[in-house]
């Protein structure tokens, strides 16, 4: 997905009043202040009950939902007939400020601290998910080659440790 595309994208969501958080390798490079790599894909934490505000949003920007299995509730998965795709994260605040994903009991959740990154994308600043959060998730699971390569750009940028398994 090509920077205009998103900036584009980011700016329609902005003039519609709807918050979003930007997440995933956009999202690191939104904390990097510049595009680092290619990304199939924009992945957005949005609150849960603006879903169906973003879908009308994408709709009219020539995008189509695509129905998934597994956590379809609240992980909405948009596709263009270009091929770039945009993937929602619905949460639910919280009482502490919390984005509690899906079923509360799963523990699956956006900390409220992670949701005070703030970062650019070309000339379009937006918020993202703060780079701590960033590391502790990716830490989560068997890294693939972009997560060594958004991780090591992180710690060196932020001057961060970094996690357990991306460790040498």
């Amino acid at each position: 997905m090509i920077k205009e595309h998103v900036t584009a994208l980011c700016q329609s969501f902005d003039a519609a009043n709807l918050a979003f958080w930007v997440d995933g390798g956009w999202g690191v490079d939104a904390l990097l202040g510049q595009q680092t790599r290619p990304h199939s894909d924009l992945d957005l934490a949005v609150n849960y009950d603006d879903l169906p505000s973003f879908q009308v949003l994408l709709e009219s920007e020539g995008y189509t939902r695509l129905l998934c299995s597994g956590n379809a509730t609240w992980n909405w998965v948009f596709r263009h007939a270009r091929g770039q795709s945009v993937d929602l994260h619905g949460f639910v605040p919280d009482s502490y400020g919390n984005g509690i994903l899906g079923d509360p009991d799963n523990g699956e959740m956006y900390d409220a601290e992670a949701l005070n990154g703030i970062g650019r994308i070309g000339d379009v600043k937006v918020r993202c998910i703060a780079a701590a959060f960033v590391l502790r998730f990716r830490n989560g699971f068997e890294p693939r080659k972009v997560d060594y390569h958004d991780v090591n750009a992180l710690c060196v940028h932020f001057g961060l440790e970094l996690p357990s398994r991306f460790l040498a």
